[in-house]
């Protein structure tokens, strides 16, 4: 087994305004990281409304872990002095400018220049409407991230997630939110006074499947969270049904249906409204996760007498164990170019988020925290996230794969666990 080695870790505080639901802490490692200067974007408007642009993409890049994005006020116009740069050794400045050219539509520049060829890398003009710069300064993150890295970014995406409450008038209140891949811009879609577990979003972002015990049993419900339709609930199987994961065409959805008291999977087609079962084992079979192409399962079986992950290719139905360090490893997801899978490993009494690379069969345990859950990789691969628990609080963290960087999302009242990440936006 190989232990990321922790180095010293400081904390940045990034403060949220009041339209965030999550507030973050940075844990930084002092590993290289890009070094590059976002300077705050110039302000043509007739508006007194402070659009922190730059701020967003900063944040957004230094989240990654794969950035050192600082701000600077040298920057002026288009004049760029190279050598003040070079000096202090950053190896590319982004500036840009804000136009307004109607009460609410905006002409946005952005400009990337390589430090030390002296050439621009990157420029553009983007019209967008007021309430859209959130989501225009993502794409801008992402946009960067792959001029300078050649990868693409995770920022313009989505998170899923649960909260849960206590309130005095209500009890206890489940929510299943979405939200902007930094906690801005929140969403409630499903409200309940019974649990919410396992959110699952459909490749292409229009579904999220979810788990609820609104009707006192374990029930799979569909909800297309971006139109005003009330959930669709799956049939009953003649069982108990939980742990949803779709397939990538979006036409299948994998179930853990409990019949007659032995837990198994199944695959449900939407459309021919069929079943079918894809595991035959008296143990319990559940958790399934599909591999991107769709071609295979990952999932938890304690078919051994000990809990292990197992991959099933669906053409040939030859199922492999995946784990064989330790005698607990759960809830693997594959990443998204299907070379490794993220679950949670247990270390002791201590639960944690691990890496497993399918072929080498080598086992990295990435956090040392005590009590992980239900790890989910960003759709870039480059990150994971998942909950765990901080000061008998659930919160969701990130963990950076470049340097191991932890981010953790702070829910301002109450709890926030089972996180997702979505696909890229369309």
């Amino acid at each position: 087994m190989k232990y990321f080695k922790f180095i010293l870790l400081f904390y940045i505080l990034l403060s949220f305004s009041a339209n965030a639901l999550l507030e973050v802490n940075i844990l930084k490692s002092k590993e290289a990281a890009f070094p590059i200067v976002i300077a705050p974007f110039e302000i043509i408007s007739d508006s007194s409304e402070n659009i922190d642009i730059a701020k967003i993409i900063r944040d957004d890049l230094n989240r990654s872990g794969q950035f050192n994005a600082l701000s600077s006020d040298a920057l002026v116009g288009n004049q760029i002095d190279f050598d003040f740069w070079k000096e202090h050794k950053k190896d590319a400045v982004v500036f840009g400018k804000v136009e307004q050219i109607s009460p609410r539509v905006y002409n946005v520049y952005i400009y990337i220049y390589d430090v030390f060829s002296e050439k621009s890398l990157y420029q553009k003009k983007i019209t967008v409407s007021k309430t859209g710069f959130r989501r225009m300064a993502h794409f801008l993150s992402d946009k960067i991230h792959y001029v300078l890295l050649g990868q693409k970014g995770s920022f313009n995406t989505r998170l899923s997630y649960v909260t849960v409450t206590d309130e005095d008038d209500r009890g206890r209140t489940y929510r299943l939110q979405i939200s902007d891949s930094d906690g801005f811009n929140p969403q409630t879609v499903v409200r309940s006074a019974n649990p919410i577990l396992s959110p699952a979003w459909s490749k292409d972002q229009k579904k999220l499947a979810y788990v609820s015990f609104k009707n006192n049993r374990s029930e799979v419900f569909i909800i297309t969270p971006f139109m005003k339709t009330i959930p669709v609930k799956l049939p009953r199987f003649d069982g108990i049904a939980s742990s949803p994961s779709w397939h990538p065409n979006g036409e299948n959805i994998a179930l853990t249906i409990s019949k007659k008291g032995n837990k198994d999977i199944y695959l449900y087609n939407l459309k021919s409204e069929k079943l079918k079962r894809l595991t035959t084992n008296l143990s319990i079979d559940t958790e399934a996760s599909f591999s991107p192409d769709g071609k295979s399962i990952a999932f938890t079986s304690n078919r051994t007498g000990q809990v292990q992950v197992y991959i099933k290719n669906l053409k040939t139905g030859k199922i492999s164990r995946a784990t064989f360090e330790g005698s607990y490893n759960a809830k693997a997801v594959f990443s998204p170019d299907g070379r490794d899978l993220a679950l949670i490993h247990r270390v002791g009494k201590d639960y944690r988020v691990a890496l497993l690379d399918i072929a080498s069969r080598d086992l990295t345990v990435m956090t040392r925290n005590k009590s992980d859950e239900s790890p989910y990789f960003s759709p870039n691969g480059g990150m994971i996230i998942f909950s765990t628990n901080r000061d008998n609080m659930g919160i969701l963290s990130i963990i950076s794969l470049h340097n191991n960087q932890i981010v953790e999302l702070l829910q301002k009242t109450g709890e926030v666990r089972e996180p997702t990440w979505s696909n890229y936006s369309n």
